[in-house]
């Protein structure tokens, strides 16, 4: 209670009086695009930010995993299509990688990440992937990176209408649907989904099909922006997905449970501009639901339901042209109750600086958090971070971070095992890096390394319970590259973007590489256009994964490509082909679980 109160007081009196603050930006309310997490991009000197464009979102809908998994250098483990997917960033586990959706952290209360496969990559005007800690702006959970899922807002406009609709091999259809208004003062963005599959494709030897795999998903999306005048603006979130899916068994365990989950998430933020002064207040509710049956032709089942409210404030003062104090006050407050955890409550709260300069072609940042809550001792974080513009083309950088990750509901209260004493994971990590630019040509290549303490893993106990523990130290290092390029000659349109990561994740203790960690990860995806006619082509190279931690067991390397073309019929209506997995690959994401061979979508698309 004592740590509670303390923060209560601190929190009051930073509002009140102490100024937190964010850079400063004037255009960017007044511009014709106002963006809805301006610190992804302002506050990365040292990080690499990438940010996928709509073309990119289009042929690789719905599913966000499916986006990150052939255009980013994270590796996903997949139960199957339209399951689980969990991803690893920098060889860390699912719980490492935060989602920050409109500048909030929306990882599970109850797991500590984010199934990829429950959002719609559809929803979001852009997504950017930065790599390394992000813990001092981003919170718990951003230590091996973070995905970004942000809206754009646009004004003076007018009115236009966009329905997709897309059919395919298994019985799969997907159907989305975005409206956008915009006055000069208002835009509003409405978004409706729904995704199903009977996801029963054949297994490789041809004698058994995927069984109880199937899946009905649809989603919500609104995104609402008002400036009041010319020093305010009103931004509104609102966001809601519900899935319900069978857990498809191995080749030899047959399944017959299912799992419905809720999530829902609202997000109000206020912007002003006060002369040298920026202030953005965020109001947040997040509401996440479950329930899995263990055989879904019976009632019985167990749920679990989190409620988290979160106030969020920043106030920016802009010293000098060249120098910004900056800083960050968050609090946030759940409530808990399941079948497994009984009914639990967590508050949590943090104070942060950020103080940024700018030296000519020079420019640096140093960061610092601390968190005050009632469950937990949680470290001082910090960030140093710097790049250094060589020439107009080349720049280098350097970041030096200490990041965290707090345990969840089911580490501190699973009923059979949950472990109250548990301390947050530690991480420091170190990244060198340079980008290169040229007229068409964009490079950047990273070089990290990370050492984890405290690292929050599940172990089966003398008694055969599986219970959390700190146990492990971790040390992660290896290689990142990007390379995007684009060329126009004349009516031909030529794009290529591919990514490179090479990640050695070893456990300290036993020498061994962590399970579900490629040592090499390759995605290249190329696109032409021509008049109404279009064309693009995806390829990701997996690298082999030890599933024990002995390294005795593993899943071989695959190669994976897909194909699609598209014409557009009128000004307002196209049509497109899609094959999945064109050579027919025989692969594995996971152990006794086949992912699907050949496939085939048709899309229609109406712009009006």
């Amino acid at each position: 209670m004592m740590k509670k109160r303390n923060f209560y007081i601190l929190f009051f009196l930073l509002l009140q009086g102490a100024p937190v603050f964010a850079q400063n930006d004037s255009v960017n309310l007044l511009a014709e695009i106002v963006l809805s997490d301006v610190r992804l991009y302002k506050n990365s000197p040292g990080n690499t930010v990438t940010v996928l464009k709509d073309s990119v979102l289009e042929h690789n809908q719905p599913s966000l995993m499916s986006v990150l998994k052939f255009n980013s250098p994270i590796h996903f483990k997949e139960n199957g299509p339209g399951m689980v997917a969990s991803a690893s960033f920098r060889g860390t586990t699912a719980s490492q990688t935060a989602v920050i959706w409109n500048g909030i952290n929306i990882n599970s209360q109850f797991t500590g990440q984010t199934d990829f496969n429950t959002l719609f990559a559809s929803g979001y005007d852009h997504i950017g992937i930065r790599s390394g800690g992000g813990s001092v702006l981003y919170g718990s959970g951003a230590i091996g990176g973070s995905v970004h899922l942000n809206n754009s807002f646009r004004f003076g406009k007018g009115f236009k209408n966009e329905l997709r609709l897309k059919y395919g091999s298994f019985n799969t259809f997907f159907g989305d649907y975005h409206g956008d208004f915009s006055s000069e003062d208002t835009n509003v963005q409405l978004q409706f989904s729904r995704h199903s599959s009977d996801n029963d494709f054949n297994y490789p030897d041809g004698e058994k099909a995927n069984v109880n795999g199937d899946f009905k998903n649809k989603g919500f999306n609104a995104a609402i922006a008002h400036i009041l005048d010319e020093k305010n603006t009103l931004k509104l979130y609102t966001q809601y997905y519900d899935g319900g899916r069978g857990f498809s068994g191995t080749l030899t365990a047959p399944s017959k449970s299912r799992f419905e989950d809720v999530n829902s998430r609202n997000l109000l933020e206020w912007k002003g501009l006060f002369n040298s002064f920026t202030s953005n207040l965020r109001l947040a509710y997040l509401d996440e639901k479950y329930r899995y049956y263990e055989n879904r032709e019976q009632e019985a089942h167990v749920y679990g339901n989190a409620k988290t409210g979160i106030v969020k404030y920043d106030l920016a003062y802009e010293l000098t042209p060249d120098i910004v104090i900056s800083g960050i006050a968050h609090l946030d407050h759940t409530t808990g109750e399941g079948t497994n955890i009984g009914e639990q409550e967590r508050t949590t709260g943090s104070l942060g600086f950020l103080f940024s300069h700018e030296l000519d072609r020079f420019r640096y940042q140093i960061s610092g958090r601390k968190e005050i809550t009632d469950s937990y001792d949680s470290p001082l974080l910090f960030s140093l971070s710097s790049g250094y513009e060589v020439t107009d083309s080349y720049r280098v950088k350097l970041n030096f971070s200490k990041n965290y990750r707090i345990p969840t509901f089911n580490d501190l209260f699973w009923y059979a095992g949950g472990n109250r004493e548990l301390e947050p994971e530690k991480s420091l990590q170190a990244e060198i890096g340079q980008d290169l630019e040229l007229k068409d040509l964009k490079i950047s290549l990273t070089g990290f390394v990370m050492e984890i303490d405290n690292l929050l893993r599940w172990i089966p106990g003398a008694d055969g319970l599986w219970k959390p523990e700190n146990t492990k130290s971790v040390r992660n290092y290896g290689l990142e590259a990007v390379a995007a390029w684009e060329k126009e000659y004349g009516e031909h349109q030529f794009l290529f973007s591919g990514t490179y990561a090479y990640t050695h994740s070893e456990d300290q203790t036993t020498g061994k590489m962590l399970i579900y960690v490629p040592r090499h990860k390759l995605t290249a995806s190329a696109g032409y256009g021509f008049r109404k006619f279009s064309a693009f082509y995806q390829f990701l190279n997996t690298g082999r994964v030890y599933t024990s931690s002995d390294n005795n067991y593993s899943l071989d390397s695959y190669l994976l490509s897909n194909i699609g073309v598209d014409y557009d019929l009128l000004k307002t209506i196209s049509l497109g082909v899609e094959v999945l997995n064109l050579w027919d690959v025989n692969y594995h994401s996971m152990p006794s679980r086949p992912m699907p061979g050949r496939s085939y979508n048709t899309k229609l698309t109406f712009k009006f």
